[in-house]
């Protein structure tokens, strides 16, 4: 994609983020097929169409376009409500058995930010659990036909790992909107994982209050309070951002929420769950991003707080790169440079930023075995020396 397409695209998929009435697309054949692998990339389709379905141009975008949009939504819609019904099949299995499983992101956000569950994509569902139920909640879906997924089996400190019913697929990313692509089903005992890549964030947050019950389709779901709800997307969007693979459609939850249901969010409850749990660099990070893509509104005083806690290197790359940097972001081309500089970035002075580099140094190292994990770990190590040459003197770039 060229940079000026490129452009043309970010400016017209940040005018449909935003409030307001997105204008006719006016783009090549070329480019609408950009925007298509973008789109999907971000998990945004559905809401695409959607939103020039509210605008009313819909009927004015080439027949074929408007027909691959409606038939991805189509798609999406027959898949979120074979979800639900795996969900109410799950869920009902747990409680039944004394375990409250509340279902973090996904369907609860469709229903109740989006106002149509057809347009978020879900690729997994979470649920949180309190740890004591862990063995009992896995052996009961083991009984249920759940294995671990091979490829990702190896569970972190919040996750007792990813599971799935075994069935022969033919994996593609064009077939994220499959009906028959299989579910993800991740059990997690904390919304996120304390120490995360040695940086000092906490997960003290007590999700267990304020949590309430949504009714979606018929069924009914166990959510959390959404000021600990909008802590933990700003969280999971911030660490995926660290990563160099965070969607906009996760950045749309953030700012939906905002946009709904802002004006009654309790804010100061909000900024000391941000505060106890050392989270307002990855907060600033998510709802600056937030304001300046989607045009959410943050509350001055929690702002100006979270920003006060924030590295000034992150509040210039904001300024600067980070809307650019957001539109680009791509779970299959991460770019490592980046990766090393937010991570180095964020991290407050050396009593954290050691820890962090300890974690960049032992990381590769479980990442394989036999001499493939040599390989991995001297090519990760010679890349990270770099960056960190290029800190120290001053020339990093994003």
């Amino acid at each position: 994609m060229t940079l000026s397409a490129a452009s043309r695209i970010h400016t017209l998929v940040g005018e449909i983020l935003a409030p307001g009435r997105p204008s006719l697309p006016d783009l090549n054949p070329f480019e609408w097929d950009a925007l298509w692998r973008y789109a999907r990339t971000h998990g945004l389709t559905p809401y695409l169409h959607q939103r020039w379905q509210e605008a009313g141009v819909l009927a004015r975008l080439p027949p074929d376009v408007a027909r691959t949009y409606a038939q991805a939504r189509a798609l999406n819609e027959e898949r979120n409500i074979r979800i639900l019904r795996e969900l109410e099949e799950i869920c009902g299995s747990l409680q039944e058995q004394g375990i409250t499983p509340q279902v973090l992101k996904g369907l609860p956000l469709s229903q109740t930010y989006y106002g149509d569950p057809s347009l978020r994509l879900l690729y997994d569902v979470d649920l949180l659990i309190r740890e004591p139920d862990g063995p009992r909640a896995l052996r009961r879906l083991r009984q249920m036909g759940y294995e671990p997924f091979p490829a990702l089996s190896r569970a972190r400190d919040e996750s007792l790992g990813l599971l799935w019913r075994p069935k022969e697929y033919a994996w593609d990313a064009e077939r994220v909107f499959d009906p028959e692509r299989p579910l993800f089903v991740e059990l997690h005992t904390r919304p996120w994982q304390p120490r995360w890549h040695g940086f000092r964030v906490e997960c003290d947050l007590d999700f267990w209050d304020g949590l309430h019950v949504e009714k979606i389709g018929g069924v009914e779901l166990t959510v959390p309070s959404e000021e600990s709800h909008l802590v933990q997307l700003a969280v999971h969007y911030a660490f995926n951002a660290l990563e160099s693979n965070a969607r906009l459609m996760h950045l749309l939850d953030v700012a939906l929420l905002l946009r709904r249901r802002g004006a009654q969010l309790d804010w100061n409850r909000t900024l000391r769950q941000i505060e106890a749990n050392r989270a307002a660099p990855f907060c600033f990070l998510t709802l600056e991003l937030a304001r300046r893509i989607c045009r959410s509104e943050i509350p001055d005083h929690l702002r100006h707080a979270l920003r006060a806690r924030t590295p000034e290197r992150i509040v210039l790359w904001l300024e600067t790169e980070g809307v650019q940097a957001a539109h680009t972001m791509n779970l299959y081309e991460r770019d490592r440079n980046r990766i090393y500089f937010l991570h180095w970035a964020i991290a407050s002075g050396w009593s954290e930023k050691l820890p962090v580099l300890w974690y960049s140094l032992v990381s590769p190292w479980h990442e394989g075995s036999g001499f493939g994990r040599l390989v991995s770990f001297t090519r990760r190590m010679a890349q990270r020396t770099r960056h960190l040459l290029r800190s120290f003197s001053g020339r990093e770039g994003a």
